[in-house]
């Protein structure tokens, strides 16, 4: 996964549902949950699960929509949308400012499977 950036969704806009908390981050006013919306470029050789999967156990974060897996000019994208995974609102939040920070990394497995951000 490189180039990853933040992206907004079309439902954040809607103020009744979603609070903006920062930047990229808004918290679901329903159940209190923090949420995150991303997109990726997939190199050559990487899943859909993987990094992926790792970064959810990593920061203890869902994965609540899995948007799309684009291809453009051989380039595939990856675009979802993370939300915290705890019932404590604080450390929730805290998950998503933490992996809010792979913005701009490049995220990938090493040859032990091991999970480097870089």
């Amino acid at each position: 996964m490189k180039n990853i950036r933040p992206i907004m969704l079309e439902k954040y806009k809607n103020d009744e549902h979603y609070e903006r908390i920062s930047e990229y981050i808004y918290k679901q006013r329903n159940n209190g949950s923090f949420r995150i919306a991303m997109a990726c470029d997939l190199e050559e050789g990487d899943s859909v699960q993987y990094p992926l999967e790792d970064l959810l156990d990593k920061y203890y974060v869902n994965c609540t929509d899995y948007f799309e897996e684009s291809q453009v000019n051989g380039l595939r994208t990856l675009s979802f949308e993370l939300e915290g995974s705890l019932d404590d609102e604080d450390e929730d939040l805290s998950n998503i400012k933490e992996v809010s920070k792979i913005i701009g990394k490049h995220v990938y497995n090493g040859n032990t499977g091991t999970l480097i951000i870089e």
